[in-house]
């Protein structure tokens, strides 16, 4: 290390083993701050014409999804899995999904701070206005 105080920003499991040696410190997770914490920032997108065609498949997909994420935070076998993919023990996979990625963080069926975002969508131009109560239920489909 250069002795100069730097702050980044990572995502586990980089950083994962100097942090346990002490070589960094952790000065905010990101689901301490409310712009995450208070937002979705995960999403699947589907393209509406094959979600109205198909709609039996997005519900097994749906249902196929929220089954893993339990399997996630519920098993050893998925910290084995996860551990493996990510060339890291399971000891430091088992930290990453307790002190990193709450549970809470990836439920498909969350939807948070849309009005904030579409506020932010008009002021820099992606949008001219905010979505009507009948776009937001046309894009937010939770089945």
């Amino acid at each position: 290390m250069s002795g100069q105080v730097d702050a980044g920003w990572s995502a586990p499991p980089f950083g994962i083993e100097a942090l346990r040696k002490g070589e960094i410190r952790v000065i905010v997770r990101a689901t301490d701050l409310p712009s995450v914490k208070n937002h979705t920032v995960r999403v699947n997108a589907a393209n509406l014409a094959s979600l109205q065609s198909r709609p039996d498949v997005y519900v097994r997909f749906g249902r196929a999804y929220r089954e893993t994420i339990d399997w996630m935070y519920a098993t050893e076998d998925a910290l084995k899995v996860y551990a493996e993919f990510a060339g890291v023990s399971v000891d430091v996979a088992r930290q990453i999904r307790q002190e990193f990625d709450p549970k809470e963080m990836v439920q498909p069926d969350r939807v948070l701070g849309l009005d904030d975002i579409m506020a932010d969508a008009v002021r820099i131009r992606y949008i001219s206005q905010p979505l009507t109560p009948e776009q937001v239920k046309e894009l937010v489909q939770i089945r």
